[in-house]
């Protein structure tokens, strides 16, 4: 049985307690919020016999395996690099942290001890975008050229988001946003270069426009809210990639085409299956055919965490991918600083 701790209780530890609730072979111990009564209210509600208040005295008293991290982002660094002095595996929610030298610490501390992590890229869970990524590996695209991307969202268009807290958050940097770039970019970062391959250099430009209105109470509306970038991948393709809150009829659109010399494929995640994922291949590149592909059903990424504690082998997402995400976020706050100039990634 592995045993499990869930940091953070806050809506999307909902999510993360009802996927690890749902395999078998794995238990929930604990949990933990900073916030009073949280905790122990979020435990009653998913049958979690114990609730903290402090995460250094959970760890130090419960037997676990693992820990699933769910807090702001900044308080992920310094709650995984605890977790790993005890020796414990850890799967964080995305961003890694909310900056590149942090990232990178968690990722060689996790690397010293030789500790299974993962990254809630929660776009991986698509069965489409398994495949998406199988058929760019295959060469069956040939050498690819051109990439193009988008996370869309539009509810800034409406009056909604005025009176909900969960998204007036996102607009304020200091209530822990990193605007559009950290909130969904971070996902379209991951989404493509999952596909793709890894980013060696790029340029970006986040911009943040007049809302009508400056603040609505404590949140002031500074974080960006849109972002375009030109990615220069490790294969030699050429790329862009943007993202914003103002797309008007989208309420969470993420898709990617990646064209090669040999054929191209077309995902796009608010498509219901099969036309998910579609390609362009073969004698239909004369004819500018487009087919849709079969996608089998793949574990997401909480069974992938578990069976990677399990089978004591590294799973697909690691703080190590997650830190290389976090250098294209800071690359990208680099390049907007600088008027869009040319940044290239170190790994």
């Amino acid at each position: 049985m592995i045993r499990l701790a869930i940091i953070g209780t806050g809506g999307m530890a909902n999510g993360h307690a009802d996927s690890f609730k749902a395999i078998k072979g794995c238990e929930l111990a604990a949990c933990c919020d900073i916030v009073p009564g949280r905790a122990k209210a979020f435990a009653e509600k998913h049958g979690i016999p114990k609730a903290y208040t402090d995460a250094g005295k959970m760890l130090k008293k419960e037997r676990l395996d693992g820990i699933s991290i769910v807090t702001i982002d900044k308080a992920h660094a310094p709650i995984a690099l605890l977790a790993i002095k005890y020796g414990l595996r850890v799967m964080c929610e995305k961003p890694l942290a909310d900056n590149l030298r942090d990232a990178r610490r968690m990722a060689e501390a996790a690397r010293a001890r030789k500790l299974i992590t993962a990254v809630n890229f929660s776009y991986r869970n698509c069965p489409a975008t398994q495949m998406a990524a199988k058929i760019a590996a295959s060469g069956k695209l040939g050498r690819i050229m051109h990439v193009e991307g988008s996370y869309l969202q539009g509810w800034l268009v409406g009056k909604a988001w005025h009176k909900n807290e969960g998204l007036l958050w996102r607009l304020s940097t200091r209530h822990g946003s990193a605007g559009v770039l950290g909130d969904i970019g971070v996902h379209l970062f991951d989404f493509a270069s999952f596909i793709v391959g890894d980013i060696a250099a790029l340029q970006c430009e986040l911009k943040t426009f007049n809302k009508g209105l400056k603040r609505i109470g404590p949140y002031v509306f500074d974080a960006n809210d849109s972002m375009a970038a030109i990615v220069r991948f490790n294969n030699g393709a050429l790329g862009t990639l943007h993202s914003s809150r103002w797309a008007t009829g989208h309420a969470n659109t993420v898709a990617l085409r990646v064209y090669g010399n040999k054929g191209g494929l077309d995902i796009n995640l608010d498509r219901p299956a099969p036309e998910t994922l579609r390609i362009c291949v073969g004698q239909d590149v004369d004819t500018n055919t487009w087919w849709p592909v079969k996608c089998p059903p793949v574990p997401d990424m909480y069974r992938r965490f578990i069976d990677a504690i399990k089978s004591g082998k590294q799973g697909q997402t690691s703080f190590e991918g997650g830190a290389r995400v976090q250098a294209y976020l800071d690359a990208s706050l680099k390049s907007s600083a600088n008027g869009g100039k040319l940044v290239k990634i170190k790994n």
